[in-house]
């Protein structure tokens, strides 16, 4: 699962004719089907679809190109391997956090069992005291702090993986095997 930052990073920089960026890698992966650990499924919720178009007429995207990247957005999840729709979680900010936003991606990412959570901002992942979810952290670089939070909760059986972009496109697109305890289940090393 993608965080909505990370697709709008992406359109806002093929808008401005950069090519190749980390977000847009994994992007690139998801529209495909594909990593190179194997077959992707993006999840997303309707909330998400249209957070993405708002934020995007907000920072300067003409309104129909607005349109089109939340369209391609939601075609990448009906289109994937397992061809399903975007989530519609009911009620909504079922997980406590500091920002709603953030709430409503945490509860699509549960709600649709995600394995991977990529965002550029980790930190606004932190469950709240009442979300019923038990959190570690794991190293990355042993030389930096615990940067890669591992969310436990009862609707995911191997736990969510929260990840930066970078570190995500290292493990995902350019082979390198993340630390032990993160996306066990996929490990093929």
């Amino acid at each position: 699962m993608l965080d909505v930052n990370v697709w709008v990073s992406h359109y806002l920089s093929l808008s401005r004719g950069r090519q190749g960026s980390a977000a847009g890698q994994l992007v690139r992966s998801l529209f495909a089907g594909h990593c190179r650990l194997g077959p992707v499924q993006p999840i997303i919720s309707y909330l998400m679809l249209d957070t993405v178009q708002e934020v995007l007429i907000r920072v300067g995207l003409p309104e129909a190109l607005a349109e089109a990247a939340r369209n391609a957005v939601e075609a990448s999840a009906s289109g994937g391997v397992v061809g399903q729709a975007p989530y519609m979680v009911l009620g909504g900010g079922v997980q406590p956090m500091m920002e709603a936003e953030d709430g409503s991606v945490l509860d699509a990412a549960i709600g649709g069992r995600s394995d991977l959570l990529i965002t550029h901002h980790i930190d606004d992942f932190a469950p709240g005291a009442r979300a019923g979810i038990d959190a570690d952290c794991v190293r990355v670089n042993a030389k930096e702090r615990p940067d890669v939070p591992v969310l436990r909760h009862a609707a995911l059986r191997d736990g969510l993986v929260i990840a930066s972009v970078f570190a995500a496109k290292s493990w995902l697109i350019d082979g390198t095997a993340p630390p032990a305890g993160v996306l066990e289940r996929f490990r093929t090393f």
